[in-house]
């Protein structure tokens, strides 16, 4: 398996704290969050793939077709099936926290249809979170999705630039 580039972890930091301290997780208010991705770096297709993260472009943040549960940090670890927008939907997700963020660590996808003119192709994917507080009603992070095994019966897969390969986001979320 190839090295994964390093995922830009954003701490996120109060008037009275310092630029290195992340805020607690037990004032995170539990809900469900609207999520956005705010920037992609895609290296498996040269880019072809931001367009599914960001379709307006890199100059407008995209938000998520569907609210995603954030768990109380006393509930943690907590299991759930989430749904980001199509394709990415029905992802089982663990819910863990490591000090001060939140964490998902492989969850996996199978058979993720890409689509147009990909035809029938699929891909599987693992996708690992990082996020923190920005507030009591916010969260910052990013999101590393592992792809590969491109596969297709018509042969319209496209080449991938490694398989596998990772997609790397930069995310923001608030309270809805």
């Amino acid at each position: 398996m190839s090295a994964l580039p390093l995922l830009i972890l954003l701490l996120a930091c109060g008037d009275d704290q310092g630029p290195s301290e992340a805020l607690s997780l037990t004032d995170l208010d539990a809900g469900t969050y609207r999520f956005h991705t705010l920037s992609v770096r895609d290296g498996c297709l040269d880019g072809a793939l931001e367009v599914l993260f960001m379709p307006e472009g890199p100059d407008s943040a995209h938000p998520f077709e569907h609210l995603i549960p954030i768990p109380a940090a006393s509930d943690l670890p907590a299991s759930y099936p989430v749904d980001f927008r199509a394709p990415f939907v029905g992802m089982d997700v663990t819910v863990t926290a490591q000090g001060e963020t939140l964490v998902v660590d492989g969850a996996p996808m199978v058979g993720v249809a890409l689509g147009g003119a990909s035809g029938d192709c699929a891909v599987d994917m693992e996708a690992d979170v990082r996020l923190t507080r920005a507030s009591a009603t916010e969260l910052q992070g990013s999101a590393t999705l592992t792809v590969g095994d491109p596969r297709g019966a018509q042969g319209l897969c496209p080449v991938f630039d490694q398989d596998p390969c990772a997609v790397d986001l930069i995310l923001s979320a608030t309270l809805e």
